[in-house]
């Protein structure tokens, strides 16, 4: 038995509840459907210069989902804030899926929220979680340059952001965002949610960790019980498998004159978004597989 949050043609996220044969498979809790949404808490892993315990830290999620992520940094006991554009989808996250009500609730569009914090209050979170993909197509102000910018401004300095992007690599979108995020932070290592197969399809999940720490590379320390909050899916994904990890070259080029890598500028969104209905398309074959038709069909 499953729980899930419809959008369209997309779900935001979904839990497996826990019934008496998912107890002999070893569950113990309600588990995420998507494995991308424990990934994005590996950001509490990545070597930082900081000691301070999570009790004294703060995280920023742009993205609400049913709030998997959330939910388990407020248990952490980390000062958690959540801007999320749809009020309905706050909404059922504590009413339908145990989103803890000690977080703080911004029913915003980020855009004009991170214009405004980042001028108000800068280098004011340890963590910051970028997920708000829906439906086969990003909303792509939220990936320009000047937006991302503005992240890198709310960070603290030895902080982690993860941004989680989901696109067709056999697209130019997907290099065109990557590029603007490299663009934009210094120090980045890219993880897929399963590994290549052969002939398999090319819209894939994908988590981008990220920090403002030129020349140190980004490693996670080692996973301890804790972490994983009795969770099979966090015991497997937090840190990332290496197996899982992405190289920028592995994403199709979007290349500009003289060879230079080409970024994503407010303004121009409609470089990317020119796209959108192909890779709705391509997204909405790939939903068709993951549920029975009766459940798109009736619901």
């Amino acid at each position: 038995m499953f729980r899930v949050m419809r959008c369209d043609h997309s779900l935001l996220g979904g839990e497996w509840l826990l019934t008496p044969q998912r107890k002999l498979r070893g569950q113990t809790e309600r588990e995420t459907i998507y494995s991308v949404f424990t990934m994005l808490e590996a950001v509490r892993l990545v070597n930082s210069t900081s000691q301070i315990p999570d009790s004294e830290k703060s995280a920023l999620f742009i993205g609400l989902g049913i709030g998997t992520s959330p939910t388990s940094f407020i248990h952490h006991g980390i000062n958690t804030t959540i801007v999320e554009l749809d009020p309905a989808v706050h909404d059922f996250a504590v009413k339908y899926f145990a989103l803890p009500p000690n977080h703080t609730a911004v029913i915003q569009d980020a855009v004009p929220f991170v214009e405004s914090a980042a001028l108000s209050q800068p280098k004011s979170f340890d963590y910051i979680i970028h997920d708000v993909f829906t439906g086969g197509a990003e909303p792509t102000p939220l990936f320009t340059r000047e937006f991302l910018h503005g992240l890198d401004t709310l960070l603290k300095d030895d902080g982690v952001v993860a941004i989680n992007y989901a696109g067709d690599i056999a697209m130019p979108p997907p290099r065109l965002i990557l590029n603007t995020i490299h663009a934009v932070f210094p120090t980045c290592r890219i993880y897929r949610d399963s590994p290549p197969e052969e002939g398999a399809a090319t819209f894939i999940n994908m988590v981008v960790f990220c920090t403002r720490r030129a020349g140190e590379p980004i490693k996670f320390r080692r996973a301890v019980d804790g972490d994983w909050l009795g969770s099979l899916s966090r015991r497997e994904f937090v840190p990332p498998s290496e197996r899982l990890e992405m190289r920028l070259e592995d994403v199709k080029g979007a290349g500009g004159e003289n060879g230079r890598e080409e970024v994503l500028t407010r303004g121009q969104e409609w470089r990317v978004e020119k796209y959108h209905l192909e890779a709705a398309r391509r997204h909405w074959r790939i939903m068709r597989t993951v549920l029975p038709d009766g459940v798109w069909e009736n619901w």
